[in-house]
């Protein structure tokens, strides 16, 4: 399977709450997932918690790997959970340290979540630069894809195509860059409050469902059409 890094170098682009919601979608298709929490704030290792209080109590949710991990400890972990077949994502640090380098090291892709706004948007060039120089360290391409997340419900296409606007006067080239979005919508703020991703949740937000199910399939697409062409 494959190591799937979401990283930003800046905090508060929903980066934690899209992979969570990502891992139970895939968990939900039957793969094997773990869940590694790269992040000092913990926010995956929390919703844990409660997910698995919400399963104690006798909720009908699937059980997720999930282990907060920096260091050595990520990378060993990481290799060791590809191996026996998992899908495992990583919520890197929102900040250019060594975790999330270590994170980067041993990813076989990278997604940044990413707001249309210009000072989100400006910050890929910085994600796009640091996989330049792990690229040359280590002689592999790894790809970079860009989702747009926290879309304003409100006129979405619109706030879209001024982005892409925007990437593209600025060239700022990321590998893809996702059809699908993720707009801001209530049911994923409150999903985790419950431990939950949103498909889980009754009443389930059909919207907010659909939006991440697209996602992971379009994300699962992209990671095999690379990897079959790079053969």
């Amino acid at each position: 399977m494959y190591i799937i890094t979401v990283a930003s170098t800046k905090g508060g682009v929903g980066k934690s709450t899209f992979v969570l919601n990502l891992a139970t979608v895939l968990l939900n298709q039957g793969k094997k997932v773990a869940l590694l929490d790269a992040d000092s704030q913990g926010t995956i290792s929390k919703w844990s918690k409660v997910r698995e209080y919400m399963i104690d109590s006798g909720e009908k949710i699937n059980k997720l790997f999930v282990a907060g991990v920096r260091g050595e400890a990520l990378l060993e972990i990481a290799n060791d959970k590809k191996q026996q077949g998992y899908f495992v994502l990583i919520d890197s640090p929102g900040v250019d340290d060594s975790n999330m380098r270590s994170a980067l090291l041993r990813s076989d892709v990278v997604i940044t979540a990413c707001s249309t706004s210009a000072v989100d948007l400006w910050e890929i060039e910085s994600l796009i630069n640091i996989l330049k120089k792990l690229r040359e360290i280590q002689n592999r391409r790894i790809p970079l894809l860009l989702l747009f997340n926290k879309v304003p419900s409100i006129h979405s296409s619109l706030a879209v195509e001024d982005a892409l606007n925007f990437i593209n006067s600025n060239n700022i080239n990321p590998d893809y860059i996702l059809k699908c979005i993720i707009k801001e919508r209530v049911a994923f703020k409150h999903s985790i409050k419950s431990g939950k991703g949103v498909i889980e949740c009754s009443p389930q937000d059909e919207k907010a469902s659909k939006e991440i199910e697209d996602c992971a399939n379009e994300i699962l697409c992209i990671i095999k059409q690379h990897y079959i062409t790079s053969v």
